[in-house]
């Protein structure tokens, strides 16, 4: 089969949501809301500590109360309205994807388990297709929310000073776009690699019970058992590379989120020194690129684990 590239089978894959149009666009929208009301809780802390200094907010202290309570209360109904709706998203497309493997089984079977390539087709009828669910029901919309809250923010935070608002474009860019492909690139075939050796294991498994009558009759059962547990071994020791791959690609994350906002703290106190802006201009814009990388965070965080989703859509 010919090799596809990774963008055309994401777009193949987004092709089948199509149907589900209307639950995609309600689920960026409550995610997008939810998102937004979870960084603006330490936001309207923010304002309540520039009363308390005697500055004037652009509201009343009880608003921001009130604001706090509505926007927490929201933002627990909005997280859960997200997260039911995206696995209702992926569980129904798991469905219909299942359904064309099984149809397609069946028109090929049971002479194509006789092929050298049956342990990719039993990985495909089990794991490939639960890990599809990842891609949708973690990464469509996510990617959507995180464009439009980070634009959000973006104007939010420039309404101070337009440098402030460049730099947090510059980081949002940086931590969603930059490090996804960083991280990508530092994956190399993990993902490939993985799912190919969960299928060879897969076969072997599938010759091994079939060809049991003869594994006993003439004593192959300790070879069999060392073989197995040298690619189970194997297998293991790719998922435990990946897993680390996982944690040190956190690592970068947020070393970049570190890195952001300290320059966001040089910058406002610079501005703050020379009477461009005011102490609300100072505190504000530092809390709210603070509390906003969670989105493109996400992205960064599922860059390894698209790896293995991609390399199983391509199947």
């Amino acid at each position: 089969m010919k090799k596809q590239s990774k963008l055309k089978v994401l777009l193949r894959m987004v092709n089948l949501v199509r149907p589900l149009t209307g639950f995609m666009l309600l689920a960026v929208l409550m995610g997008t809301l939810g998102f937004l009301c979870a960084q603006f809780i330490p936001i309207l802390g923010g304002f309540a500590v520039l009363h308390g200094l005697k500055i004037e907010i652009p509201f009343s202290v009880t608003a921001v109360w009130v604001m706090l309570i509505v926007i927490a209360v929201l933002r627990a109904v909005l997280k859960y309205g997200e997260q039911r709706t995206n696995h209702y998203i992926a569980f129904t497309l798991l469905a219909i994807i299942r359904d064309k493997v099984f149809k397609a089984l069946r028109r090929l079977c049971p002479a194509k388990l006789e092929g050298r390539d049956k342990g990719d087709l039993i990985s495909l009828i089990t794991s490939d297709v639960e890990l599809l669910e990842v891609f949708y029901a973690h990464t469509v919309s996510p990617i959507c929310i995180a464009f439009i809250v980070e634009l959000v923010m973006v104007i939010f935070i420039a309404s101070y000073h337009w440098s402030l608002g460049l730099l947090a474009l510059f980081a949002f860019l940086s931590v969603g776009v930059v490090l996804p492909l960083i991280i990508s690139k530092r994956s190399g075939t993990l993902g490939d690699e993985l799912r190919a050796d969960n299928g060879e294991l897969a076969g072997y498994m599938l010759e091994s019970i079939r060809g049991l009558d003869e594994t006993v009759q003439y004593g192959g059962g300790k070879q069999r058992l060392a073989e197995l547990t040298e690619k189970t071994l194997k297998l293991s020791e790719k998922q435990s590379k990946l897993n680390k791959l996982t944690g040190s690609n956190l690592a970068l994350a947020n070393t970049f989120i570190l890195f952001f906002d300290i320059t966001m703290l040089v910058l406002c106190t610079v501005l703050y020194s020379q009477n461009v802006i005011g102490f609300d201009g100072f505190l504000i814009p530092m809390i709210a690129l603070m509390s906003s990388f969670g989105p493109v965070t996400a992205l960064s965080a599922l860059g390894t684990t698209l790896q293995s989703t991609v390399a199983s859509g391509s199947r």
